[in-house]
């Protein structure tokens, strides 16, 4: 429940065993390696050489083999994954086998050749079935194309006339002696052969152009258009054919694709151990790779360095500007609702953890939004097949979870079991309803629809008490780093403040004893006072005053921070009285003649579901925000470096030990 302890290291590896103990040091994932430039070594021995070459072979192997992946994909067939297993357990027998020979890069090269020729092959097919579209128009000419070229008196035009311009285009031809003729017809344009004297041969072509003449191009081809049209069917045939031979390669090639799964993340690891090695300050016969390691597996460190004989660890102090990576530690029954944390961002090293603060109101929130037994027993079973089938992290799958009991007993509270469908549904008088609503009405604590200033109550009152929360872990907090200056004047006093002005308010409007409002509102007149001198304790009196003014005014936004926790009745509210629309949408469809029932039981199961997935949603969004903008500003920073060791990584596989 708190940020791990961390603890500078400094390992020192000569050449010979540095790219071993790397590949030890990855296995275990318990260091993060700094390079060159963060580390400390390298500022304090500017002598020190860093290697940084890039392992480009490598890359460009890691490349092709994802090309490769993502080439053989479709050609795969059913594949052995699923969304709640997104990679393929791989044993290390059969791992180690595979990258350690040389035939799982042939599958990758022939993978290669495979998708180059299907390339080239379709490209050609563009190509050719360009040229038939060309020629379409021209299919009934019976002149050989290369008998269109123009006479020693005459010359001859050849082209496109779009078709609702060939009748003018005709007459216009036939005044200027022109001699025309319409060779065929296709997408809406005409194809002309144009014979005129050589003289005119300028005129006539100006003419053309106004009619948005194309000439036609029969470059490279001979004889009748309609056997160049039918030679180039043929070649089109025999591509597909081609293509089929080397879709036939490929499907064989994808059975092979694990090869290249495994061989792509062992290449992505190896190339994360060069990188580190690469980037790390050196000399010619020893590498020092300077990092943070978390105290308590420090031990676990000391003992895998001292495996090899020419390596050796030590502890070190981190520089006078240095922060230390952030990592979170919590109990098994917190960590799912580290998910919000992350969502937000990394404490800094001197602030607080806020899962285990979070979770509580999260949970309790979250079941607030949805507020419906029915909804939440959705959520729990479908979270538990999840769960069951799901293999990785899981831990947004357990907070949803327990989101999800919440659900159900906020519901049992309020009442609402599929909103209203107990009552609006069932036959009155009938034993089942009686049973359902006695149930419902024992557990039932307030009806939002009847009493909706109940839960508005509810909701402001959990809302200030989580930020009084908010406030005593900062106090505490303070009190802790030994701050007593900030823990009285920036927590103790505001909670004292605040706690007098609602127990003021709550006096003059009669719900508690009129004699307490005078002493709360003489003890708010001094927290006041103490907000306005002390909240800067730095600094020119006029600039402390200043300040301490803006922060009185800042009662008003506590207050505005209160009201915001109003979304939790209102997203309760607009669920419960969507779910009892679809109730009586249900109802309605139900009374049809013969498959009313069908209709209707549609209506509400779909119904219902809609509602499920768009309550889910609001409620995770919303209660998320308060988190983020009501609750963490009272005591959180954020901004803190995430504590990412040298660890293995795998995209496509879990690899089993």
């Amino acid at each position: 429940m708190a940020i791990a302890s961390m603890q500078k290291a400094m390992i020192v590896a000569h050449r010979s065993q540095a790219v071993e103990l790397l590949a030890r040091l990855q296995d275990a994932g318990i260091v993060q390696v700094l390079d060159a430039e963060r580390a400390m070594v390298s500022k304090e021995w500017p002598e020190l050489v860093v290697e940084a070459k890039r392992p480009r072979d490598l890359e460009d192997t890691i490349d092709r083999l994802g090309r490769a992946i993502d080439f053989l994909k479709p050609y795969a067939g059913r594949e052995q994954t699923s969304l709640f297993a997104p990679r393929i357990e791989v044993g290390a027998a059969d791992y180690g086998q595979i990258t350690s020979q040389r035939d799982s890069l042939t599958v990758m090269e022939q993978a290669e050749q495979v998708r180059s020729g299907l390339e080239k092959l379709a490209s050609e097919a563009q190509g050719l079935q360009s040229q038939i579209d060309k020629l379409l128009p021209w299919k009934d000419l019976s002149t050989p194309v290369e008998g269109l070229g123009g006479f020693s008196t005459s010359t001859v035009f050849v082209g496109l006339i779009p078709e609702q311009h060939v009748g003018d285009a005709m007459a216009k031809l036939a005044e200027f002696g022109a001699a025309a003729q319409q060779a065929g017809l296709a997408n809406r344009m005409a194809a002309c052969v144009v014979v005129c004297l050589n003289e005119s041969a300028p005129d006539t072509h100006k003419l053309l152009r106004s009619f948005d003449f194309e000439t036609a191009s029969f470059e490279g081809l001979s004889g009748t258009v309609k056997s160049n049209i039918a030679r180039i069917h043929t070649r089109l045939r025999a591509i597909k054919n081609e293509q089929a031979n080397l879709e036939k390669q490929a499907t064989h090639l994808a059975k092979d694709r694990l090869k290249l799964q495994v061989l792509f993340d062992h290449s992505q690891n190896l190339h994360g151990r060069i990188a580190a090695q690469s980037s790390a300050p050196a000399t010619d016969h020893a590498i020092f790779l300077e990092g943070w390691v978390k105290k308590k597996d420090y031990p676990a460190l000391e003992k895998l360095v001292a495996k090899f004989n020419a390596c050796d660890v030590a502890p070190i102090e981190p520089g006078m500007d240095e922060e230390p990576p952030v990592e979170i530690d919590n109990p098994t029954y917190v960590r799912p609702f580290e998910t919000v944390t992350r969502l937000y961002g990394m404490p800094i090293p001197s602030s607080i953890d806020p899962t285990v603060f979070l979770a509580p109101f999260f949970a309790i929130f979250f079941g607030l939004c949805m507020a419906d037994v029915g909804y939440g027993l959705i959520l729990v079973a479908i979270l538990a097949w999840v769960l069951k089938k799901a293999k990785g992290d899981k831990r947004i799958f357990w907070m949803l979870l327990v989101c999800g009991i919440m659900t159900v007993l906020a519901g049992a509270i309020t009442g609402s079991w599929f909103s209203n469908s107990v009552t609006a549904l069932l036959p009155e008088g009938s034993g089942l309803r009686m049973g359902l609503d006695w149930i419902r009405v024992k557990m039932m604590l307030f009806d939002p629809m009847t009493e909706p200033m109940t839960f508005f109550l509810l909701s402001l009152g959990l809302g200030y008490f989580q930020i009084q929360c908010g406030l005593l872990i900062a106090f505490f907090a303070n009190l802790a780093k030994k701050d007593l200056a900030a823990a009285l004047c920036d927590q103790l006093t505001w909670i004292v403040h605040l706690n007098c002005l609602l127990c003021m308010g709550l006096a003059v409007g009669g719900v508690l004893p009129a004699g307490l409002a005078k002493p709360c509102g003489i003890v708010a007149g001094i927290t006041s006072l103490t907000i306005l001198l002390f909240t800067a304790r730095s600094g020119s009196w006029g600039g402390r005053l200043g300040l301490g003014f803006y922060q009185l005014f800042s009662t008003v936004f506590y207050m505005g921070d209160v009201l915001s926790y109003s979304r939790l009745m209102a997203l309760g509210m607009v669920g419960s009285g969507f779910g009892m629309a679809i109730n009586e949408l249900a109802k309605l469809f139900a009374e049809a003649p013969y498959v009313g029932w069908l209709l209707g039981a549609v209506v509400f199961v779909g119904g219902h579901l809609f509602n499920v997935a768009l309550s889910v949603l609001g409620a995770f969004v919303h209660t998320m925000r308060l988190q983020f903008v009501e609750f963490f500003p009272k005591f959180f920073t954020g901004g803190g470096q995430d504590f990412r060791p040298l660890r293995n990584n795998y995209r496509y596989i879990d690899l089993k030990q």
